[in-house]
């Protein structure tokens, strides 16, 4: 259930389902709560032993940036915007489109499809959606050794990896990462 996924020591899902069965929603719903514990907190950047300068950021990202933008990220500018809580206590800067800035440096924000699209944020958590229509291709030269390219399985391990990187220092990783998928992946 989505208060098990959230309340347990859970640092990623991988949602399947057919069409309408509310994946993408509970992605959302998971990112929403992911967002408000961390401004449950007073200096994340102290906690999570991070540069005082440093953003923490959530990404959404897809088969493409605009993709990206346009389901999930829309999606989920206009629950946070619509939400009693984080329009009294954790607001973003609503003048900017193409990401949510909120206090203490947290960043929500749409990249683009590759796995370079998150390169150098310290990225906590997010959302991989569509992952089933990700390019697959054989003898690719996207590969590093000219074999099969799968396009989520690199932006997975992408991101996988920044996630411990910055954060595994920690006895539980925080933040969450969901993969969206309209079948098993």
């Amino acid at each position: 259930s989505l208060i098990e996924l959230n309340e347990g020591d859970y640092h990623e899902c991988v949602l399947t389902g057919s069409i309408g069965s509310g994946k993408s929603s509970i992605a959302l719903f998971t990112q929403a709560y992911q967002l408000y514990v961390l401004s449950c907190l007073k200096n994340p950047q102290k906690t999570f032993g991070l540069d005082p300068s440093s953003e923490i950021v959530i990404v959404f990202q897809s088969l493409n940036a605009k993709l990206a933008k346009s389901v999930d990220y829309d999606r989920f500018r206009a629950m946070i915007n619509a939400s009693p809580y984080f329009r009294a206590h954790f607001m973003f800067d609503r003048r900017m489109e193409s990401e949510m800035r909120f206090p203490n440096r947290i960043i929500v924000k749409p990249v683009v499809g590759a796995d370079t699209g998150a390169i150098g944020l310290n990225v906590i958590g997010g959302i991989l959606d569509e992952v089933n229509f990700m390019e697959v291709t054989d003898r690719s030269k996207k590969s590093i050794d000219g074999g099969t390219f799968d396009q989520a399985w690199a932006l997975y391990n992408s991101i996988s990896r920044r996630r411990k990187s910055r954060f595994l220092s920690k006895s539980k990783l925080p933040g969450m990462l969901c993969l969206v998928s309209s079948k098993r992946y």
